[in-house]
Order: structure tokens, then sequence, then C-alpha cells
């Protein structure tokens, strides 16, 4: 089975994605989300988290649900699924209402299989009953140190996620972010296993930091010395 759920993860990587492989980190976070275990992904910004989603949403029987916390950050990764024929959407607060029951009929259908919305929407007493009665595979907590009191873009509804999770019976939970400090607050909401939680190094390889002592009435020039090409 272990061997099976491997081939399917680097077929679809290959088919869906175009990578011939995982970059590191991703590999044990997909493994555990296919094997059926809640998983937390601690990457830096820009090591692709969102695969970590992404792929086994289209390994998994039913509904990914993804509470992300920007409508910016929605519609980027929208349009990325979409650019590789992965059925997704949104339910979000530029919709009108007969846009947001479209997207809720293609849910019921069965036709989406990862659907994104703002935490905020799990309030709507409308949504609530509508996801209630759709399968859920997997909730993704995209940025999820907003759930935590001690992060800097703490937002409280974030609090109640996993009173959702067990409310509308979601098996598995997946927690992304870049903040290694908070996970521990994060891991015990959530129960999930030390073993689960993966962290890589936040070294860049390509970035570079630079740093020149420059007198306070030559910082403009040598600011443009440095633009220029």
């Amino acid at each position: 089975m272990a061997t099976d759920s491997h081939n399917a993860i680097h077929t679809t990587l290959q088919r869906v994605f175009g990578y011939d492989r995982l970059r590191p980190g991703q590999e044990a976070t997909i493994s555990a989300v296919v094997a059926g275990r809640s998983a937390a992904a601690i990457f830096p910004t820009g090591s692709g988290k969102s695969l970590c989603y992404q792929l086994p949403a289209l390994l998994l029987p039913h509904l990914t649900l993804v509470i992300s916390p920007l409508l910016a950050l929605m519609q980027d990764q929208l349009a990325f699924l979409a650019g590789r024929g992965v059925a997704a959407a949104s339910i979000d607060s530029a919709q009108s209402r007969e846009e947001a029951s479209a997207v809720m009929t293609r849910v019921r259908r069965g036709e989406i299989k990862v659907l994104m919305i703002s935490v905020e929407r799990l309030k709507n007493e409308r949504f609530r009953q509508f996801i209630a009665q759709v399968p859920i595979s997997l909730m993704v907590i995209d940025e999820a140190h907003c759930i935590s009191e001690w992060g800097h873009n703490f937002r409280p509804d974030y609090l109640k996620l996993p009173d959702y999770q067990r409310q509308f019976a979601i098996p598995q939970a997946l927690l992304l972010t870049a903040t290694p400090q908070v996970i521990a607050d994060m891991q015990a909401r959530f129960a999930i296993a030390d073993d689960d939680v993966i962290a890589t190094g936040f070294y860049r390889a390509n970035l570079n930091l630079l740093i020149e002592p420059v007198a306070s009435g030559d910082k403009q020039r040598r600011l443009v010395e440095w633009l220029s090409p």
C-alpha cells in the first residue's frame, strides 16, 4: 500500500504539476496526508507549501477545504490550479449571492476538488448548513500561525477551527506556516503527532543579504549604483 501511495504521488506530481521530484519536506508532508494522517508543514515562504495540499487533494476521495487569510492569495492559488486543470473554486466576499450559489451547486455535485474560503465565512449560517452536507476529506489551514494567540497575525475566528473540524466530521487537518514559534500551540489544537510535524531549514540558497556601510550623504548615490545594471 505504501508503494502504491508513493507511485500515485509521483505520477500525479509529474502528470499534473510537471515536476520530476519533490522539494525537501514536501514528500514527508504529502505522504502523511495521503496516508490519512493530520500534519503540519513549517517551510519558509516560497518553498512550496501549497503543493502539500494541492497534490493530495487529487488523491483523496472527497473535497479539500482550504482556509486562507487573504483573497489575493486565494486568487493566485486558484489561477495556478486552473492552469493545471484542477477543479478548484472559492466562495468569497467579491462574489454575488448567485455566484456563490453556483459554486455551492458544483461542490454538491462533486465537481470541485478544492474549495477555498476565509475563516470568517464559517460564521455564515447558510454556508455552515451547506458545508455540513458535503463530504470533506481534508481541512487545510493556510498561513496557520493566524490560529495562535501568540502570533502577530492572530485572527480570533481561527481558534474555532478545531471545533469546526469536529462539527463537520473532517478526518484530517493540514497546517501550513512559515512560523515555527507557534507550532506547539497549533499542534495541540489539532492533535498532530510529533512525527507528522515537518520542518525544513530556513536557509534560502537563492537569497543573499549584503550590507555596506555608507555615509549618510552618499546613500542615494550608492543605492543608484547598486541598482544600475
